[in-house]
């Protein structure tokens, strides 16, 4: 017969090898990569893959930057966007990034076509 400290060892040690063994098919490992540092130039590029599918490319240099990364979504949907870093500043592309709501597009124009207020003549006090 087990004693009750040799059950809660076992126990301890079945549920570690159960979580070890639910990871270890999770655990996504790299299985393409290449790299080039930035050179003198500036001029830089990358890419990898992983086993669970996420895939990701870019390449820059001293004007910016662009890439693209693909991966799977905990729902199963394929994910993909794309980016341009530059002096725009940093621009992502993708179907899933949410549209500018129409309301914010009209206030953003109506910014941009009236003058600036002057806050002390605009008080009435």
């Amino acid at each position: 017969m087990m004693s009750f400290g040799k059950l809660v060892v076992f126990l301890a040690l079945s549920h570690l090898h159960y979580c070890l063994a639910g990871t270890a098919t999770t655990t996504a490992r790299t299985i393409y990569y290449r790299n080039n540092p930035p050179s003198l130039a500036g001029h830089y590029s990358f890419e990898f893959q992983t086993t669970n599918g996420i895939t990701t490319k870019g390449a820059g240099n001293e004007n910016g930057a662009v890439g693209v990364v693909q991966y799977v979504s905990l729902e199963g949907i394929p994910v993909t966007f794309s980016y341009v870093a530059d002096a725009n500043g940093y621009q992502p592309t993708g179907d899933h990034i949410p549209a500018i709501p129409l309301h914010v597009i009209r206030q953003l124009e109506y910014i941009a076509t009236h003058p600036p207020v002057d806050e002390r003549k605009s008080r009435r006090w």
